[in-house]
């Protein structure tokens, strides 16, 4: 039985609050139980923190979980977390069968009675409060999560400037996300697999940074980019499917049709495939061998990349250079250093010949 506190919040059991498997945080997936969920929280959400908080200091009431009426029960909008901490703390049978070990068992002060939870009548009355306090509090959502929330506000009615304020980030960062998050949707449709991704980890911000550039946007059909206007589903025209589809794969990678993902680190790659996207013969050399390096070998001219290796040899050689002092006496780094010596010794040989060659012939 609920009851009223004089903060107009109520006071729940426990066993009356259920997890809330759209929250955006989670995967893009479906839960084949409360148990997967849970198992997911503990190791993707740092929940054990949260127990170890609470086996110390005992469960604090003082803030809230949000929580929407669900027949009898009440869904966790905010605070599922929490709720995987209190629910593990509670059940030992359910610790057992996932293999957590707890370091103490929970005292009567870890296991509250009643939980304190603010009801809201639907998801929109909880956007406020959610959006900057959770979005932007202690453990922030990464950016999909981010625009998989503010997408479906959008998608409720509400405008980007609204829905940028109340998260605390400006308007074009918002629409991006927004315009990202359509994208994404648009492509799982058409068949990218998120799933099969080269890295565990799915890049968010590869797919909405790219589409800010005008290598990307010019490859998949797009005009200038207008942050003035609104972000629409389906953002990219449907008969550049299967260049978007590429682009994905470039991206990200798709294991099962064993295409590896050319993007290493969104730093340089994400923009060196920008620029061979700009350029005719690079682009056309990276759709037939699928190589970023040998594409952007054709963007880059040969002196230019010469020149940025030596000054990173150079900057390389002076910080190893610095750290000489702690040198321990190991061959086989002598050994190394001796091998870079000879090869700096042909280098400056060859430099020194182009040089004389070249004025030779002036």
């Amino acid at each position: 039985m609920a009851e009223k506190s004089k903060e107009q919040d109520i006071y729940v059991e426990l066993k009356d609050l259920k997890f809330d498997p759209e929250n955006p945080r989670f995967p893009d997936q479906t839960f084949e139980s409360e148990e997967v969920l849970i198992r997911f929280l503990y190791d993707e959400m740092d929940v054990d923190e949260i127990i170890q908080s609470i086996l110390s200091s005992g469960y604090l009431n003082y803030e809230p979980l949000i929580v929407m009426r669900e027949g009898n029960s009440f869904k966790v909008l905010e605070g599922n977390r929490r709720l995987a901490a209190l629910t593990l703390l509670a059940d030992k049978g359910l610790r057992d069968k996932l293999g957590i070990l707890l370091s103490t068992e929970p005292s009567d002060k870890a296991l509250p009675k009643q939980i304190k939870v603010r009801l809201v009548d639907s998801r929109k009355d909880a956007r406020a409060y959610i959006g900057f306090k959770h979005i932007n509090g202690p453990m922030k959502w990464d950016a999909i999560a981010k625009a998989r929330y503010a997408a479906q506000w959008f998608i409720e009615g509400s405008d980007i400037d609204t829905i940028s304020k109340t998260l605390g980030d400006n308007h074009n960062t918002v629409r991006r996300l927004v315009n990202g998050w359509f994208a994404l949707e648009q492509a799982k449709a058409s068949g990218f697999v998120v799933e099969d991704i080269s890295k565990k980890r799915f890049a968010f911000s590869h797919l909405y940074t790219a589409l800010t550039r005008n290598g990307y946007r010019e490859f998949l059909g797009l005009g200038d980019e207008d942050l003035s206007s609104d972000p629409k589903k389906d953002p990219i025209p449907k008969k550049k499917t299967k260049e978007f589809l590429s682009v994905m794969s470039w991206l990200y990678g798709q294991e099962k049709q064993k295409e590896s993902a050319l993007i290493r680190s969104q730093n340089p790659d994400l923009n060196k495939l920008n620029q061979v996207l700009l350029h005719p013969e690079a682009k056309k050399l990276l759709v037939a061998e699928r190589n970023l390096d040998s594409a952007f070998e054709r963007v880059e001219p040969a002196s230019k990349r010469f020149e940025d290796a030596l000054l990173k040899a150079s900057r390389q050689c002076e910080d190893a250079n610095k750290l000489s002092g702690h040198y321990e006496g190991d061959s086989i780094l002598l050994q190394v250093a001796d091998g870079m010596q000879k090869t700096v010794k042909v280098l400056v040989f060859g430099m020194k010949e182009k040089v004389r060659t070249g004025e030779e012939g002036e």
